[in-house]
């Protein structure tokens, strides 16, 4: 986690938005036919670990404010669900990856939360 704040900030910020862009396509494309999972809950695993990971990238870019990065998160997982369920043609807006988005952003706040109290020159930067 050190090695992700010794980053520049401009250059979280500049991966995260490509993240942002590059799963926002990746969710819109359709799925191959027939879709392999290794195991039933994999697709929300996936969803989980990617939201923990945007999180964090959006929190260390900085400023570090974790609750607007996690209510933006949190919306951008809805708009995510509510696009696949209007605009393609073979996945469905899901409550259930809604849910795993949701769990992914709080984990991801939890350890920011944790960083700044162990660190206090992250703990001066949010204020």
């Amino acid at each position: 986690m050190d090695l992700l704040l010794r980053l520049p900030p401009l250059l979280l910020r500049g991966l995260f938005v490509t993240a942002l862009v590059a799963i926002f396509i990746l969710a819109m494309i359709p799925l191959p036919e027939p879709y392999f999972n290794a195991f039933s809950f994999q697709d929300k695993i996936e969803h989980y670990g990617c939201f923990v990971v945007l999180m964090l990238m959006g929190w260390a870019g900085g400023p570090r404010h974790a609750r607007p990065i996690a209510i933006g998160l949190v919306l951008y997982g809805l708009l995510i669900e509510v696009c696949q369920d209007q605009f393609t043609l073979n996945r469905v807006g899901d409550p259930w990856d809604l849910l795993a988005d949701t769990v992914g952003v709080l984990i991801g706040l939890g350890i920011c939360t944790r960083l700044q109290q162990a660190h206090p020159a992250l703990k001066a930067a949010a204020a």
